[in-house]
């Protein structure tokens, strides 16, 4: 949660566009439409923001729009082959970023990058938030 606490200082509301905070419950709803936890940086993100775009990429969140909401980008994908593990919160520079839920640490899980057919799969963070401000630090 210290990455994400940072994030939130650095970032620049003027180069974002979010569709606003929403629910607890709508969280827990979205959790269990796709029978996982989400990672407390992610949910944290979720009250805070809801979802949409930093800085020219966008954050999927709980939107109710099919191009960008975490649930049904997810569930769509699963039909697809997704892993039941992963969830997708973006799809930056051609490849799918996921939260890896089944290595959830601490309240925590890594964030992947994936590739189109779900073979190869690397880390590209430790945490959401550490993504997160990973890149605002690179804006």
């Amino acid at each position: 949660m210290k990455y994400y606490k940072k994030s939130k200082k650095i970032m620049d509301m003027d180069a974002t566009e979010f569709i606003g905070g929403v629910s607890k419950n709508e969280i827990k709803n979205a959790m269990k439409s796709l029978s996982v936890d989400f990672p407390k940086s992610y949910k944290a993100f979720l009250a805070d923001f809801g979802g949409g775009d930093i800085g020219g990429e966008i954050i999927f969140g709980i939107t109710g729009n099919k191009e960008d909401d975490v649930v049904i980008v997810t569930q769509m994908e699963r039909n697809q082959g997704l892993p039941k593990n992963l969830v997708i919160i973006g799809f930056w520079n051609d490849t799918l970023v996921c939260l890896d839920t089944g290595k959830m640490n601490n309240g925590e899980c890594p964030v992947i990058e994936v590739d189109d057919d779900y073979s190869q799969m690397e880390v590209i963070a430790d945490t959401f938030g550490r993504l997160l401000y990973d890149y605002l630090e690179e804006e």
